[in-house]
């Protein structure tokens, strides 16, 4: 008996808390609008991204990750928060989360309190003022322009944001090549003494999708090949996805735009996977190279005609389904890939579980640790997207199931259906499948109202008006 009661304390001294300087440094790159037409998920058969593929092969690359939210701002504050949309009233681009973050231990508030050295720039929040307050880094270097920065009307949409074509500059002279640069430089010279988190946020490939001429070279047009659609795809949609869908499609079938805005995105995705090499040669060339953990995530995905729909701001799998990777030594092995349903409410405890830091009581969603020693491993949790109060998505191994908030669905079986052609709510031998995914979605009386206000103001309308990217 005594003994038992002694190994404890004496487990205690022989297992000393890590020093600053042996706990892992943490890579966190946030890429903003890049869909799944990266090489290593196939989304589009023509993409060129043989870096970020390098990046994931170097960990777990999860193959059913999803957004929180399909649009930047709610995405971001909730992965940074740890909390869903519906608990925090962020479920649109229209819905200020300077209040809501404010008063959050978000991620990098919490590793700058436990002893690390914060450095932040480009974009990992909607804009640096969505945090809602100044001590929230050790540094943040916010965005890096590019020039031209604002050049409107070039050779596609010339509908001001919503717009792409070449631009004469050269890569040096863009936003995301000298925020790469800024975190080269950090990689290098960072005082060891201290863990670091670099934040390091990607623009591209979001709108416009301005780019020099010699990423569009990279894809010529005649060459290029449009998305995989079905015609008259949202006809067994209801009426609350249909309106999701917007007018987009048709504004670039009139303007004959279609081939052109894949070419574009397929440029923008093919520099931004140019400066996802030369960080990963910094990050080989530092001495960090075999102590720092890699998070790689997009923040949403992107549509370009699949289900006549552009841009993200719906539930379906190209508007919710994301890029996501996580590099962990010691953890993770080189090139295991993970099927599990996975959402970004996951991020924040896995960075707990991989620094060794204590998880905030306020954090939702489950370690990924399990997943990442054991992409086998059991896994009962589902994947939720919600946009707007109402409107949510789960997305389980085999199955998505929409919930709009007129009580209208959607449900496919992604095993004979991956594109989502046929919608199979209405068939009554499913309604088991419904049931389950579900469960997993809030009820009304567990949603806050938005922050924006806009369900008072509008009526029946949610963030309606112009919508934001």
């Amino acid at each position: 008996m005594k003994l038992a009661r002694l190994l404890p304390a004496l487990l205690g001294l022989l297992i000393q808390p890590l020093t600053a300087a042996e706990k892992p440094d943490v890579l966190f790159i946030a890429v903003d609008d890049l869909n799944d037409w990266v090489t290593h998920l196939g989304g589009h058969p023509q993409t060129k991204t043989p870096n970020i593929d390098r990046l994931v092969a170097r960990g777990m690359a999860f193959t059913n990750a999803h957004c929180a939210a399909p649009a930047c701002n709610p995405s971001r504050a909730a992965l940074m928060s740890g909390l869903r949309p519906w608990k925090t009233g962020i479920y649109t681009n229209n819905d200020p989360a300077q209040k809501v973050m404010e008063e959050t231990l978000t991620i990098n508030r919490h590793f700058l309190a436990q002893g690390y050295n914060t450095r932040g720039g480009g974009k990992i929040y909607h804009g640096y003022t969505s945090e809602g307050r100044k001590d929230t880094w050790t540094e943040w270097a916010g965005l890096f322009p590019s020039i031209p920065e604002h050049e409107e009307n070039m050779t596609g949409m010339g509908r001001g944001h919503f717009d792409w074509g070449p631009v004469k500059a050269k890569p040096a002279e863009m936003g995301d090549y000298k925020l790469t640069d800024w975190a080269i430089d950090h990689l290098k010279n960072a005082p060891l003494d201290k863990p670091l988190f670099l934040g390091v946020g990607y623009v591209k490939p979001h709108l416009p999708w301005y780019v020099p001429q010699e990423y569009f070279d990279r894809f010529p047009l005649e060459g290029i090949q449009l998305p995989v659609t079905q015609k008259e795809d949202l006809a067994d949609i209801p009426a609350a996805g249909k309106k999701m869908a917007g007018g987009d499609h048709a504004a670039v079938l009139k303007a004959d735009q279609w081939k052109k805005g894949v070419q574009a995105y397929l440029a923008t995705i093919s520099f931004l996977d140019d400066q996802v090499g030369r960080l990963l040669e910094g990050l080989d060339n530092s001495p960090r190279k075999d102590k720092t953990i890699i998070v790689w995530w997009t923040d949403h995905g992107w549509a370009l005609g699949e289900k006549e729909h552009w841009r993200k701001f719906a539930l379906w799998e190209e508007t919710t389904r994301t890029s996501c990777a996580i590099v962990a030594p010691g953890v993770t092995q080189a090139g295991s890939v993970c099927a599990a349903p996975i959402d970004y409410l996951n991020i924040y405890p896995t960075l707990c579980d991989l620094t060794g830091l204590s998880l905030p009581e306020h954090v939702q969603g489950a370690s990924l640790l399990p997943l990442l020693k054991n992409p086998q491993a059991p896994w009962d949790h589902v994947a939720i997207c919600s946009h707007g109060k109402g409107n949510h998505a789960a997305r389980d191994a085999h199955w998505r199931y929409i919930r709009y908030e007129d009580g209208s669905e959607e449900l496919y079986d992604h095993r004979k259906d991956p594109n989502e052609w046929t919608n199979l709510a209405n068939d009554p031998s499913l309604s088991e499948i419904k049931a389950k995914l579900g469960a997993a979605l809030p009820t009304a009386d567990q949603e806050i109202p938005p922050t924006s206000g806009a369900k008072e103001k509008k009526g029946k309308g949610k963030g309606k008006g112009k919508k934001k990217d």
